[in-house]
């Protein structure tokens, strides 16, 4: 998993689920993140998270897709 503040192109942190798929990141509260997730063989997916103030945990869901195989940059 890679997360960057929406406003910025580089990714800042990068982080591993562990074996039940849980991760934690910590991150400056009061901007917007996009969490990308990338697995071989499923599709990437990102989904954008705002981490207001005072705001401690929040849960994420990613519901994996498999790549179509064949396709042009699919890693194999």
């Amino acid at each position: 998993m890679r997360i960057r503040q929406t406003s910025q192109k580089k990714f800042r942190w990068e982080t591993y689920t562990n074996s039940r798929g849980e991760f934690a990141v910590r991150v400056p509260e009061g901007n917007e993140y996009e969490v990308v997730v990338q697995a071989k063989s499923f599709k990437e997916q990102s989904q954008t998270v705002k981490a207001d103030a005072g705001t401690v945990q929040q849960r994420l869901s990613f519901r994996l897709d498999p790549a179509t195989p064949g396709k042009a940059g699919d890693k194999k």
